[in-house]
């Protein structure tokens, strides 16, 4: 996977996914932006061959729902879409792998068309940019002390 994803050429406003791929830990260090780039462009691109059909259609199902729900413009169609996609996920991964695995985040997922409802778009009131700020931040020389103390 690390080398299909090293070939993909993305534009230079969006940000390269890091290089090493690795399941388990090394997944937990991805920001918010560079999982949204890996489920949006590479995820298809690396990974679709290496699939059986059932979880081809739930990564389908996510990673069609990812593109309506993070445009800057969402209307009701693509929201009542999104959600569609999002309980088609849940069907799909209850039907192949058990109730069990309905964890609180799947469950949750489908709520995120009322917060979009209630706050517009994703796009308006995501965090990508504060987290991006705070690996900024993190990364400049102090005093040794915990990040926390050091801005305030």
């Amino acid at each position: 996977m690390e080398i299909r994803a090293k070939k993909i050429q993305v534009p230079v406003d969006l940000r390269r996914i890091p290089s090493k791929i690795a399941t388990g830990e090394e997944f937990s260090g991805y920001t918010a932006d560079q999982w949204r780039s890996f489920i949006m462009i590479y995820a298809i691109l690396i990974i679709w061959d290496l699939l059986d059909e059932a979880d081809q259609k739930i990564l389908a199902n996510f990673v069609r729902a990812c593109t309506l729900l993070v445009c800057r413009i969402v209307n009701k169609s693509a929201l009542l879409k999104a959600y569609y996609r999002l309980h088609q996920v849940a069907h799909l991964i209850e039907e192949n792998y058990g109730q069990e695995k309905i964890t609180p985040n799947i469950h949750l997922s489908l709520h995120i068309i009322e917060c979009c409802q209630d706050y517009g778009p994703l796009y308006s009131f995501w965090c990508y940019s504060f987290e991006q700020m705070n690996g900024v931040l993190g990364s400049l020389p102090y005093s040794k002390r915990t990040i926390e103390l050091e801005l305030l």
